[in-house]
């Protein structure tokens, strides 16, 4: 899954301290797990012991990149990973209430609203997609780091 903000050895400056080399080390690892551990859920205190860092420190380092802690990135994560699979789910077996569960979402109803918000549309509209040939940018929300332009 691509991440909101890719972080890459060619953007550090040149003159950067040992904190902010650290730093940049700690994201790094992060998004490494992350892409790694792609295809589950996975928990604060997991990364963090993955990453070799504190909780603070990484909630430190996510703010300074990403403009946003550990915790909401993981959110977003975690929903974009559930569109992605009522996107690929097979609509005659496949029910919103496993995907999300699956996904880590257990309050169902807090789980739609903040998915309508979020993309634009229910997750039952989303696991009744139309084939991928007639996706527009109009009814098709684009995931983290991708553009309409190709």
């Amino acid at each position: 899954m691509d991440t909101p903000s890719r972080c890459d050895s060619a953007t550090l400056p040149l003159r950067t301290g040992d904190g902010a080399r650290r730093r940049f080390a700690i994201v790094a690892r992060f998004e490494q797990f992350l892409a790694a551990n792609h295809d589950r859920v996975l928990y604060l205190a997991e990364i963090c012991a993955a990453v070799g860092t504190s909780e603070r420190t990484l909630r430190n380092c996510c703010h300074e990149h990403f403009g946003m802690g550990p915790i909401r990135y993981l959110w977003l994560r975690r929903m974009q990973l559930a569109r992605h699979a009522l996107l690929e789910a097979d609509r005659t077996d496949a029910t919103v209430t496993a995907i999300a569960t699956e996904y880590g979402f257990w309050e169902l109803g807090r789980f739609a609203a903040e998915y309508r918000t979020l993309f634009g549309e229910s997750p039952s509209a989303t696991l009744r997609h139309l084939p991928d040939d007639q996706y527009t940018p109009s009814n098709f929300a684009l995931p983290f780091g991708a553009s309409e332009a190709t």
